[in-house]
């Protein structure tokens, strides 16, 4: 005889994963500045340096707090590409090169999706910001980005 579960049943059985998986995350704490044109702009930010935690970012989440974002951080740069799989807020993504300047801009990244997102070249690393949040705030490709790692 064959039993199927519920899909309610593979909900909840995900959620306790991603709540495990959430749990025992340790992402390091920071401070991260964009300088555009405007004015400078000042996050906290949660930082994934490690192939696990990159791997993780924010999935899982069912919000990001205003001015917070994720500093996904590479030891030197590398081509990345994200994509929105078990990602359930809307996100602004940023890549940011070895200098600190802004290289590519993805705007209001689908929740859930499969599509990749790449940044197109080499990258220190990729900030995760609410959707909206690049419009609102005028962020523009060039613009310098610091940060520091608590």
């Amino acid at each position: 005889m064959h039993r199927t579960i519920p899909r309610c049943g593979y909900l909840a059985a995900l959620l306790v994963v991603a709540t495990a998986l959430i749990a025992g995350a340790q992402f390091k704490s920071g401070a991260l500045t964009i300088a555009t044109r405007f004015g400078e702009i000042n996050y906290r930010i949660e930082v994934a340096d490690t192939p696990s935690l990159k791997s993780l970012g924010l999935m899982y989440r069912s919000s990001l707090p205003a001015h917070q974002g994720m500093l996904l951080l590479n030891d030197k740069p590398t081509r990345m590409s994200i994509w929105m799989k078990n990602t359930f807020i809307p996100l602004d993504i940023i890549y940011i090169d070895a200098d600190g300047h802004i290289v590519k801009i993805i705007e209001n990244a689908r929740p859930e999706s499969t599509t990749t997102m790449p940044s197109g070249g080499k990258v220190k690393a990729a900030l995760e910001l609410n959707a909206g949040q690049v419009r609102q705030r005028d962020i523009a490709v060039g613009d310098r980005v610091t940060y520091r790692v608590y």
